[in-house]
């Protein structure tokens, strides 16, 4: 095996992440925290702590270099790896698993306690980059075990929690920590242990085909991005976490009273007391939680279910919010900085996911207030007046939170909801939140997307794509009059729902004009249709996003959205024309669906629909056979080991299934597992991907400018710019240029904002 670039990795020690208890005497987690150690405060806080330091450092340098092809070691005491850093020098690159782990150890620890050089910026690639570029899992154990390459040594984790973790001392042995000189025998299996790493990596990373130079200057932007950072408020953060702490010692009075005595956490106990009172749940989690909460009646007039009560407290407890409030404290830097959040290409789709207190999943809304048209200033919906001036609540307005009403956009005192809830937060007073805007953490969770702010001296600009995905599957359908619609501006809820009913664009319009209020449709059936429909979605999906409707009236509406919709139906594709009772029904491979299984049946060839391309490649190897989709930017997604078999649905058709990586409960077991695709699911697919590429070209025209992005989620951009530099106008404007193969795709950005508060426009 000959690598082009050279190869390293660390095993380091670090108090970071655990905190001693002496009346105890034993370390436990962070409060807030589940884990102790990296995991619960990621890698930037981790390499920053005092502590942190390399227990050992394998290398490995590519054979055309002198002296390279074996692995060699440094640790602390031993002379500097002056090899290492003159391959650096000369413009040598390295590649370990996880990069940014990597980055942070050398840039905090190496650097500033060992006097290494720094670490070019440009000069490390990730070969777990590679394997979700690739549709592989991402952890090393788990992709050896898929690319069947020399496994992780299972002994492993041991020697870490051995000599990488702070112990609980005993009477027998006192120590708070086991250093490498204290047992060597183990100290040199440790060492051995970084050296398999570093062959099991580079092994990995031989047999996956590389990153294009595209997509590997992408990886780097996103790796600009996480070294950046974006800017918390780190004093707003321990205002609400003070709240919280009030609010949880509350809700578990109020819970333990309910319950006799058990405790929110004590889920199996729960589930019995609810059982106890007739109401069985399988699971506690947030989305069984949900569906209780909404199977249940509300509680009578004047009065309280316990039940409902009781699945309300664990639901509040349990929620995201709480989460995401102490990841935000526990995870930022030392500067008030949260670095590495973005995990690039975290989707097969090749959009990014996220990580730690997940800011590409906050919270959109906080509790409903009313703002005083006296004072400016907003309060709760439940209270008779105003709170601040005793103005009566008939002279109040309603507006979506964060934001002002637009009839008070000039008046001073707070510009938004979050600024006058974090004003609040400074009391640290669970009373005085609850008495001026209600449910405190329902006003900590409406908080959270503010909590992320630019640094001093600088503003965020932020925008969004309006219905990207709508636009990107119409014009790869040619769905002419969706197209229209976009290009002419005009409201696709409304259009839609009017393809539906039969009603007019006009009626809808007039009915807003009588009413001052969108007609039901737009919500009902044109917004639930758009997003239930576009990917093949049956009467489930069409529930899922809100429909109350019996069966038989969504199914006659999803028939009647796919007729006024021939163009995108024909895009999913299929295996025959004609439906099932149609004696005229004929076999005919065709759209997407088509074109991925001719792809598999007669691997090498290249099968085509609407620019879209398909084909397997490597059908002679089982561990790298896959199934190649080539977008119209020409970046492609993989479907590792694809294979054909019958239907379990349909006596005469075949079902498309490839090997995926799977860590979603909804999709079945978690691990690499066989999944069934389909042409409304690789629809999605296309549409999400190519919907991103619009992003990343976005990105990439923004950097040019002058606009660094600090984050981006998944039709939104957000940069961060000195005072007075640049303005939202041509930041919109630089996202609206689009690439050459969309070049006349109605693609806007729209609504964006500038300001210090990270929020939704």
């Amino acid at each position: 095996m000959t690598l082009a670039h050279g190869e390293v990795d660390f095993e380091t020690y670090s108090e970071a992440g655990h905190v001693w208890n002496e009346a105890a005497r034993k370390w436990h987690a962070p409060a807030g925290a589940k884990y102790k150690g990296l995991r619960s405060i990621g890698a930037p806080a981790y390499t920053e702590h005092p502590t942190a330091e390399v227990l050992t450092c394998s290398y490995r340098l590519p054979p055309w270099w002198p002296g390279g092809g074996v692995t060699r070691r440094w640790r602390p005491g031993l002379p500097l790896p002056r090899d290492l850093f003159d391959y650096l020098a000369a413009g040598g690159v390295l590649e370990a698993h996880n990069a940014m782990f990597e980055r942070l150890v050398w840039a905090n620890v190496c650097v500033r306690r060992y006097g290494w050089p720094p670490l070019p910026f440009y000069q490390l690639i990730c070969s777990m980059a590679k394997a979700r570029v690739n549709s592989l899992p991402g952890g090393l154990g788990d992709l050896a075990k898929v690319l069947r390459t020399t496994p992780k040594d299972p002994g492993g984790k041991r020697l870490l929690d051995k000599f990488s973790v702070p112990r609980n001392p005993t009477k027998a042995d006192p120590r708070t920590r086991i250093l490498p000189d204290d047992e060597p025998a183990e100290a040199e299996r440790l060492y051995s242990y970084c050296d398999d790493d570093i062959a099991a990596e580079g092994e990995a990373s031989a047999i996956m085909p590389p990153m294009t130079p595209a997509e590997l200057g992408f990886w780097y932007v996103d790796q600009e991005i996480n070294w950046r950072g974006i800017g918390v408020d780190r004093e707003g953060i321990r205002d609400c976490i003070a709240v919280l702490e009030q609010a949880l010692d509350r809700y578990g009075d109020e819970f333990r009273t309910l319950t006799n005595g058990l405790n929110p956490t004590q889920l199996d106990a729960t589930k019995g007391w609810l059982a106890a009172h007739g109401f069985h749940m399988a699971s506690m989690d947030e989305e069984a939680l949900d569906d209780a909460l909404a199977r249940l009646a509300p509680h009578p007039p004047g009065g309280q279910s316990p039940v409902r009560r009781a699945l309300e407290i664990r639901q509040l407890i349990g929620s995201a919010s709480v989460k995401k409030l102490y990841a935000l404290e526990l995870m930022a830097s030392c500067d008030d900085t949260l670095r590495d959040v973005i995990v690039h290409h975290g989707a097969r789709t090749g959009r990014p996911t996220g990580s730690g207190p997940q800011p590409l999943n906050l919270p959109r809304t906080g509790p409903d207030v009313r703002w005083c048209r006296s004072c400016a200033q907003p309060y709760r919906v439940t209270a008779a007046g105003c709170l601040h001036c005793g103005a009566p609540a008939a002279d109040g307005l309603k507006a979506k939170w964060p934001l002002r009403p637009k009839d008070l956009a000039d008046a001073p005192g707070h510009s938004s909801a979050v600024d006058h809830a974090l004003a609040l937060m400074r009391s640290r007073s669970l009373d005085l939140i609850e008495y001026y805007l209600g449910d405190a953490l329902k006003v900590i969770g409406g908080c959270l997307r503010g909590l992320f702010v630019a640094r001093p001296g600088y503003d965020l600009i932020a925008s969004d794509y309006s219905a990207i995905e709508a636009v990107v599957i119409a014009m790869l359908a040619g769905e002419q009059w969706r197209i229209d619609a976009f290009r002419e501006g005009k409201p696709i809820y409304l259009v839609g729902a009017s393809k539906i009913t039969g009603r007019t664009l006009e009626e809808y319009e007039a009915y807003n004009l009588l009413h001052g209020e969108h007609h039901p449709d737009r919500q009902t059936i044109g917004k639930v249709s758009e997003l239930a429909c576009g990917f093949g979605g049956w009467i489930g999906s069409y529930k899922a996003f809100g429909s109350t409707e019996d069966d038989d009236t969504i199914k006659a509406q999803i028939l009647a959205w796919r007729a006024a919709s021939p163009a995108i139906v024909e895009l999913w594709g299929g295996q025959f024309r004609g439906m099932p009772w149609d004696p005229a029904r004929r076999p005919e491979m065709y759209g997407y669906e088509g074109a991925a299984i001719q792809a598999v049946q007669y691997p090498g060839l290249v099968f085509e629909h609407r620019g879209i391309r398909f084909q397997v490649r490597d059908d002679a190897d089982p561990v790298t056979r896959r199934l190649m989709v080539t977008l119209l930017s020409g970046r492609e997604l993989t479907y590792p080991r694809p294979f054909l078999q019958p239907s379990p649905r349909w006596s005469d058709q075949l079902s498309l299934v490839y090997w995926t990586w799977n860590s979603n409960p909804n999709y079945g077991a978690f691990g690499w597992v066989p999944m069934e695709t389909y042409g409304g699911r690789l629809t999605e697919n296309i549409v999400q991907a190519t919907a991103h590429d619009v992003l990343r070209f976005a990105i990439l025209n923004l950097r040019a400018a002058g606009y660094p992005t600090v984050l981006h989620v998944y039709d939104e951009i957000v940069v961060e710019v000195p005072h007075g530099v640049g303005s939202l106008e041509e930041v919109e404007r630089i996202m609206a240029i689009m690439p050459p193969w969309a070049h006349d795709w109605p693609i806007r950005a729209s609504g964006g904002w500038r300001g210090r508060r990270y929020r939704k426009g």
